[in-house]
């Protein structure tokens, strides 16, 4: 292989490496962090460790050490999203309390 070539594919290595990070932090990593809270959040409502109608209060305590945080900002919701969420939802409901201003 010439060394063009190798300095070719290594230049183009290191520009996927930080698309591929760019893409995964905007997306799947931001997916796999709600996914995982609300997996735990479900499981302590069912198990009665934290009762339904707490769980937006937990969100907006956990609002003030999560801030300017990647699992912080992958919890938060515009207006039209507040105003749509089902007060059924655990996971809706605590996305609510981490948006609260």
């Amino acid at each position: 292989m010439s060394l063009r070539k190798f300095i070719s594919t290594c230049v183009w290595m290191v520009v996927g490496g930080i698309v591929g990070w760019l893409i995964n932090s905007a997306t799947v990593g931001k997916y796999n962090v709600i996914n995982a809270t609300c997996s735990v959040i479900n499981t302590a409502v069912e198990n009665k460790l934290l009762p339904q109608d707490q769980v937006r209060a937990l969100g907006q305590a956990s609002q003030k050490p999560l801030l300017n945080t990647a699992a912080g900002d992958a919890f938060q919701l515009d207006e039209q999203q507040i105003q749509a969420a089902s007060n059924n939802s655990n996971c809706s409901q605590f996305m609510v309390g981490m948006s609260s201003h």
